[in-house]
């Protein structure tokens, strides 16, 4: 769970320092550092979760990198619960992926009614 907070912290901390800073389309660049996060999130828990498959490799069950551990946390260990975390975290991060390009043409859409009515 902590992954998951400190994510939403700096996503959601980058799309207000770049609208401040006047960059160009910030939420689209927000939907893209969440979903380069979320794929961090997915490739750390397909290695836990394909590592726990092999119990001899860790002598039992265990968390094989930190990324897993800021996600999982300490309770409860077992392979549905790695498998379930990896397929939540696909879940998330198609939703991102597929997300971006609304984002990004509702941004262009938005800039090109300010630049039509001199706004912009």
């Amino acid at each position: 769970m902590v992954f998951w907070a400190v994510s939403l912290i700096v996503v959601t901390g980058s799309i207000l320092g770049l609208r401040k800073a006047g960059v160009r389309n910030p939420f689209s660049k927000g939907v893209a550092l969440a979903a380069g996060l979320s794929l961090l999130a997915v490739a750390c828990l397909a290695q836990n979760y394909t590592q726990s498959l092999i119990p001899e490799a860790n002598d039992g069950i265990g968390i094989s990198n930190p990324v897993a551990y800021w996600i999982i946390g300490e309770d409860g260990w077992s392979q549905s619960l790695f498998r379930a975390a990896f397929r939540m975290s696909i879940y998330w991060t198609l939703a991102l992926l597929l997300l971006y390009p609304f984002v990004a043409a509702a941004e262009a859409r938005l800039r090109n009614n300010r630049t039509a009515d001199g706004r912009g």
